[in-house]
C-alpha cells in the first residue's frame, strides 16, 4: 500500500523500491482543486538513471514527479503539491498549460525502435529482444511502427501510484502527453494501455465492471471517453450514426456482443464497450 505524507511518498509504507531525489526543475505550488490531472510519459532515456540524472539538471529545465523503472523502482523528484515541468506546451479540455495542473509520471521506455538486420534497437544502440517490441501505429496518424513494451512490473507500480494520488488528490483526468500535446509529442505511445489504465483508475477495476454485468440490472451505462462514435453495427468499420457521444452521456443497454454494447440515446447504435462504464 503507497502512503503519501507532506506531498512525498512515505517510504515507510511502501514496498516499493523507492527513492526521494529532488529536482531543481519546479516552480511554485498549485492552486487550489489542482492537481486533478495525471500525464504519463516515457523516458526516451538510454537508462532509468541516465533519465533521473538528467530530470535533475538545471539544464534540461525539465523535470517531472515521479520516474519509474523498467524493474518497479521509483524516484520521487517533486513534491506533490509543487508544479514540475514535464508538459510543456499542452492542451487539454480547454486548458493550455497543463504543467499548472497535472502530476508527470515519466516511465522508462525508449519509445520508437529502428529495425536493423539482426532485430531492433533503441536509439542508444541498445538490441531490444523481440518480445519486448510492440509494432503498432501512433493513435494520432503515421505508419506502423516498432515501439518498445512496458514491463508487467513497471505497469503494476504505475498503477499503483495513480491509485496513491487519486486518493490523495482531486485527480479527475488520466492523459498521455500525446493527448495534451498531439503533433509534438508521441508518449507515452501505442505500447502503453492507457486506456485500460484510465478504466480501472478512475472508472473502478476491470473485475468490478464484470460482475456488475452479470447483475440483472445492467441496463444503464455512461460514457467516460472523452467522445465515443455511435455505429450502425458492432464494427469499428461500421459508419457512425450520429456526431460522436460526449463523455458523461448516460445511456440504456440494449445488447452485449463481445467488446461492443448497443446502446440507446434516443437514437440506437453500437459503441465500443471499453469506453463506457456500467451502472444500476
Amino acid at each position: 500500500m503507497i502512503s503519501i505524507t507532506n506531498h512525498r511518498i512515505d517510504p515507510t509504507a511502501s514496498e516499493l523500491k523507492f527513492s526521494y531525489d529532488e529536482s531543481p526543475n519546479h516552480s511554485g505550488l498549485f492552486r487550489t482543486g489542482t492537481p486533478d490531472t495525471l500525464v504519463m510519459h516515457f523516458t526516451l532515456g538510454d537508462t532509468y538513471t541516465s533519465s533521473v540524472n538528467w530530470l535533475k539538471n538545471p539544464n534540461a529545465k525539465a523535470s517531472a514527479h515521479l520516474v519509474v523503472g523498467r524493474k518497479g523502482e521509483v524516484v520521487q523528484l517533486v513534491p506533490f503539491n509543487q508544479i514540475a515541468w514535464h508538459a510543456g506546451a499542452s492542451q487539454w479540455n480547454g486548458r493550455s498549460g497543463l504543467n499548472n495542473y497535472s502530476i508527470g509520471i515519466e516511465i522508462a521506455n525508449a519509445g520508437i525502435l529502428s529495425k536493423r538486420s539482426d532485430g531492433y534497437y533503441t536509439t542508444f544502440g541498445k538490441r531490444i529482444d523481440n518480445d519486448q517490441v510492440v509494432l503498432a501505429p501512433h493513435k494520432n496518424g503515421g505508419p506502423e511502427r516498432a515501439w518498445e513494451a512496458y514491463t508487467p512490473t513497471q505497469m503494476a507500480v504505475v498503477e499503483q501510484l495513480c491509485e496513491a494520488l487519486i486518493a490523495n488528490y482531486p485527480i479527475s483526468e488520466l492523459v498521455g502527453h500525446d493527448d495534451i500535446a498531439p503533433g509534438r509529442k508521441f508518449d507515452p505511445g501505442p505500447a502503453f494501455p492507457i486506456e485500460s489504465l484510465r478504466s480501472k483508475i478512475l472508472f473502478g477495476r476491470k473485475d468490478e465492471e464484470e460482475r456488475t454485468l452479470d447483475r440483472e440490472s445492467r441496463n444503464k451505462g455512461i460514457v467516460t471517453a472523452e467522445l465515443l462514435n455511435l455505429r450502425q453495427s458492432p464494427s469499428l468499420n461500421a459508419p457512425t450514426v450520429t456526431e460522436p457521444l460526449r463523455q458523461g452521456t448516460r445511456f440504456e443497454i440494449l445488447k452485449i456482443e463481445g467488446d461492443w454494447v448497443k446502446v440507446d440515446v434516443c437514437l440506437e447504435g453500437w459503441v465500443s464497450r471499453k469506453h463506457i462504464k456500467y451502472f444500476e
